[in-house]
């Protein structure tokens, strides 16, 4: 099976899912016995401690890989049931300029000598995911250190194009392999609405798909109250099969969802 121990999720707009996609993607690795450190490389939105609901539990950030502070200290366990999986939350944006200014650097390099640094960290964990803001120089700047990069879209042909146009910068940047993620899929809308069902959907882009991830209202709701999805749900059942495919598993679009079922098939 292929093996990778770093995975970048990308974007070349915000909003469309990256940091649930970042989140629930390390948990489920983590569930899998895989060592993870989930970093959030977004001064901007800076939202995966508060997704995890703990922001008042953030000594440090990633602002601390440049000072004193050896990273082995550095990251914290979001969620007592996955003592395996430690997040490093994000600098704030004046952090982020700060220092840029005090290195004569930009952000974007400034994101990747962090990195770096942080990879330098032996035997600290035995996979990376990390979530990237809603623009692409953060991204471009790290691609060429990730094996695999996750680029995140929403249910629709603009999104879908947007996510090739990431795809092709990533790429051109050095990327590893790439592939697309759509977030909320709506079954209902595509008979509702008419909206293109899936396979039109994936079949019309050129990135490959690793996966599709049904709107589920319960996942909002969790994330409002910073937790994890419930694993019974349609979104947790959806990233664990991504996380499983990702490991080189052969795992059915909607596996692990047998209310689907019926909708899938109208909505394919």
């Amino acid at each position: 099976m292929p093996s990778y121990d770093r995975l970048l999720v990308a974007s070349s707009k915000g909003g469309v899912g990256k940091s649930t996609t970042a989140l629930c993607l390390a948990a489920e690795f983590a569930r899998l016995g895989k060592r993870v450190l989930l970093a959030d490389l977004d001064a901007t939105s800076r939202s995966l401690d508060l997704l995890t609901g703990c922001e008042d539990r953030a000594l440090f950030t990633f602002a601390d890989l440049f000072g004193d502070t050896p990273p082995e200290k550095i990251p914290l366990v979001p969620d007592d049931s996955l003592p395996n999986l430690s997040l490093l939350p994000a600098m704030t944006a004046a952090d982020a300029r700060r220092l840029a200014r005090e290195r004569g650097t930009t952000p974007a390099a400034l994101v990747r000598e962090g990195l770096e640094a942080l990879l330098g960290w032996e035997d600290g964990f035995d996979l990376l995911v990390c979530d990237t803001g809603g623009g692409l120089d953060a991204a471009c700047a790290i691609a060429d250190l990730f094996p695999f990069t996750i680029v995140v879209s929403e249910q629709s042909q603009t999104s879908i194009r947007a996510a090739e146009y990431a795809a092709a910068r990533l790429e051109r940047a050095g990327a590893g392999l790439l592939r697309l993620c759509v977030c909320s899929f709506d079954l209902d809308a595509v008979r509702r609405e008419k909206r293109a069902g899936i396979i039109e959907m994936i079949d019309s882009s050129a990135l490959q798909c690793v996966g599709v991830v049904p709107y589920d209202k319960t996942l909002q709701r969790a994330q409002d109250m910073g937790s994890l999805p419930d694993r019974q749900s349609r979104a947790a059942a959806a990233y664990r099969n991504i996380a499983r495919r990702i490991m080189g598993y052969s795992v059915p679009l909607f596996d692990g969802m047998p209310a689907l079922a019926r909708k899938t098939r109208r909505a394919l």
